[in-house]
């Protein structure tokens, strides 16, 4: 997209967040929707999955017929998808529950109800499911069972070499369905000091209601700073709105936050805007953020996805080398250079000594031809 159409993009979901929180909008003028072209506005919307948030504040932001119409229609178009997240989002937790696997669904449907309270806030997705690292074998096994897959090339099953490599240093599994992919996570980060431990975690959950079901997630705070330190940073401006409405809280703010963090408020201060509930030393410490940060969060938001999705691993160990709090982080972020953990999805072997050479050999060959 181009630099007016994401300009034009912030400025309208800026103001949506700003009738949200009670805040008088000026409503955006037909000069400054007219230098846009809808259709680069619109594939901005898109990209950045904020159909709903304008959709909801069309009115406060002025917007004429002709956008609230392909807002709809765009709406009306995901309607099926999120009845069908919202049933995968509570099939997916109770397959767990009822198996005595301690599980909470972060992000997601979850993360809408507890930003704005109306589970069609923010639109569908995967289903994310978090469970302690021990139980991660009995899951696979459970979501497999019901229809759930991992990728034909990464199938990878306990008693593996593959498994254990990707447990010890991965924190995460993806499994394709039929209605919605399931995300399940032993760990928030692959870096151990990045994120509280998963049993904290599941010690400081709360409840929210999905589909007439009490479905537990992450803590505000937690959540918070899940978002703020996660790895897909800044892909899209949908994770920057759900900081800013989890930063009203100011009980997010208790504790220190890390230097992702930090540059991930920054990236939302500069798009959609931080309410005034942002301590006065956060904000000193946004301030001090490199403006050559800020512009390449900016240069990323204009990119389509896959592309920008590219400059993932190296954000990963920019923001690994930033969270690092002990040995054990140290240890994982030499392993996400050498032999990461999705680097030993394709091997079959059953034990080190052949899986090593062989994840190797696959990440040289990988290397080499620019993959």
């Amino acid at each position: 997209m181009t630099g007016a159409a994401l300009d034009l993009l912030c400025r309208l979901v800026r103001s949506a967040l700003d009738a949200e929180e009670g805040r008088a909008v000026t409503p955006v003028g037909p000069v400054a929707l007219g230098a846009v072209p809808l259709h680069d506005l619109v594939d901005g919307v898109r990209r950045h999955r904020v159909p709903e948030l304008l959709a909801a504040r069309s009115g406060q932001l002025g917007l004429p017929d002709e956008v609230v119409r392909v807002l709809d229609a765009m709406l009306a178009g995901a309607r099926q998808r999120r009845l069908v997240h919202t049933l995968e989002t509570v099939r997916a937790w109770q397959l767990l529950d009822t198996a005595g696997i301690d599980a909470l669904v972060v992000k997601g449907i979850p993360l809408a109800v507890l930003t704005t309270g109306d589970a069609d806030a923010r639109g569908a997705g995967d289903v994310d499911l978090l469970v302690r690292p021990e139980s991660a074998a009995a899951a696979h096994r459970l979501l497999t069972g019901a229809g759930w897959a991992l990728h034909e090339q990464g199938r990878v099953e306990p008693g593996m070499w593959a498994w254990r490599h990707v447990q010890r240093w991965g924190h995460t599994l993806t499994y394709l369905g039929a209605g919605a992919d399931v995300d399940l996570h032993w760990r928030l980060d692959a870096m151990p000091g990045a994120q509280p431990a998963t049993g904290d975690l599941l010690a400081r959950r709360t409840t929210v209601e999905v589909g007439g079901v009490a479905i537990p997630t992450l803590a505000r705070a937690d959540a918070f700073r899940h978002l703020a330190g996660h790895r897909e940073g800044w892909t899209w401006l949908r994770t920057l709105v759900d900081l800013r409405r989890l930063a009203r809280d100011p009980a997010v703010f208790a504790e220190p936050l890390s230097a992702p963090a930090l540059t991930s408020l920054a990236a939302a201060r500069a798009t959609v805007g931080l309410p005034g509930t942002v301590p006065g030393p956060v904000r000193d410490a946004l301030d001090r953020v490199p403006g050559a940060v800020l512009a390449r969060a900016r240069a990323g938001h204009e990119l389509p996805v896959a592309l920008f999705g590219g400059a993932r691993a190296g954000r990963e160990v920019r923001n690994g080398m930033a969270t690092v709090r002990g040995p054990r982080d140290v240890q994982q972020l030499a392993m996400t250079l050498v032999l990461p953990a999705h680097a030993a999805l394709p091997v079959r072997s059953a034990t080190a000594w052949g899986g090593v050479p062989r994840a190797f050999a696959l990440r040289t060959r990988r290397l080499v031809r620019g993959r």
